[in-house]
Order: C-alpha cells, then structure tokens, then sequence
C-alpha cells in the first residue's frame, strides 16, 4: 500500500504550513507519535470526537533525505506560532525546493513535539510504503 491517491488534509483549505490548495502545493502531515497524532486530531476536531479513524505507518525510503527545522523554529521567539504567515513561507519554500522528502517541524500545539511534513512532488513520495496499524485508533469520549 502506498500514500498514492489517498486524499489528505492539505486539499481541504490552507494550514500552518500550506497555502490553500489552488496553490498546487499539497503537502501530507505526519505525527512523530501516536499520542500526538490524537492531539492533533483532537484541536482539528472542532469538539466533536471522530468515529471510524484508522492510524497508518508510514516507512520512508532508504536514504530519503529528512531536513529537521523543529529545532531552529522551536528555539526562535514566538512568532513562528502566532504567525500563520511565518510557518506557511518556511513550508512553501521548503515544498518549491524538493531538495527533500520530508521536514521536521515542531507541533504548534505542543512545541516540544515534533510533525514530519512530505512533500508529494518528491521523486521518492510514491516509494513510502504505507502499514495500517492493527491496533484501535479511539478517542476518549471525555476529551471532548
């Protein structure tokens, strides 16, 4: 299985690293964790818990090159996550480059984690292979 016409979130409007989708930069979001893909779930939500969510693997090709802004982005001041502006440049120029698969980019809602953006114009995006996980993907009703 692969990520190949499987639709994502980036073709819905514009996001913290895109432009909306007439842009023709569509990027995929991943989590760096199953916990932090439910949070991230969870503000995306808008308050009503979500039924039916199956959580997916992605496995990168070997020698994909990763570029890791988290780190930069996280210790700069605050403005990368007040500014929506900011993060979306740093995301296009990043997407317009495909010098690389994929980038690391801190979590706005919790900074000290960290989303991994691919780029679908890659040349490797078609060989990431893609594994469901066997395991139950629920929310806690409570949460929301």
């Amino acid at each position: 299985m692969s990520l190949e016409g499987l639709p994502y979130g980036s073709t819905l409007g514009p996001g913290r690293w895109h432009l909306p989708p007439a842009s023709g930069l569509p990027v995929v979001y991943a989590a760096s964790s199953r916990a932090l893909a439910q949070l991230e779930k969870r503000v995306h939500a808008n308050g009503v818990a979500p039924v039916k969510q199956a959580l997916i693997r992605l496995e990168l090709p070997l020698g994909a090159i990763i570029l890791d802004a988290h780190n930069d982005l996280a210790l700069e001041s605050p403005r990368w996550r007040l500014d929506e502006g900011y993060t979306q440049g740093v995301g296009v120029d990043w997407l317009q480059s495909t010098a690389s698969l994929g980038l690391w980019v801190p979590s706005v809602v919790e900074p000290q984690e960290r989303n991994l953006l691919i780029n679908p114009a890659h040349p490797q995006y078609t060989s990431i292979a893609v594994v469901k996980e066997t395991l139950n993907f629920e929310f806690d009703p409570r949460s929301f």
